[in-house]
């Protein structure tokens, strides 16, 4: 098998200046500075890039519209301790985040607390339970 690494999630926004600046102020992610234009935005998210897109890029991608029907993905980022979860929803909500779920455990070992960013697309803290 071919080894692959996720290398880029882009998300369509309305604004991408304001959506990527969200996720530099209430994550601490960084902005890669060399890709910004006026259509796209993207963060460093440990391993993986982050991309905040225009509806612009559909042509470009061939990609028709595709009826909104509610929440299609949710990022998952890694804090370190189950003390941090609380503290980064907090963070976040300071930020304009809206809390969906409070930090819970869940069945799969992971305390975990649920949000969504400024547009809506929804994203979870976790850590491993007992961290």
């Amino acid at each position: 098998m071919v080894g692959l690494t996720l290398a880029y999630v882009t998300f369509l926004a309305r604004d991408v200046a304001t959506l990527a600046q969200f996720y530099v102020d209430a994550l601490g992610l960084e902005e890669v500075p060399e890709s910004r234009d006026h259509r796209y935005r993207e963060v460093r998210g440990g391993g993986c890039m982050i991309g905040f897109a225009t509806e612009t890029v559909r042509a470009f991608v061939n990609l028709p519209e595709i009826e909104a029907v509610g929440t299609r993905s949710i990022l998952t980022f890694e804090v370190g301790s189950v003390a941090q979860v609380a503290v980064m929803a907090e963070r976040t909500v300071s930020h304009g985040a809206t809390l969906v779920r409070e930090g819970q455990d869940t069945f799969f070992g992971q305390h975990q607390a649920v949000l969504s960013d400024p547009e809506g697309n929804v994203f979870r803290l976790s850590a491993a339970v007992g961290s």
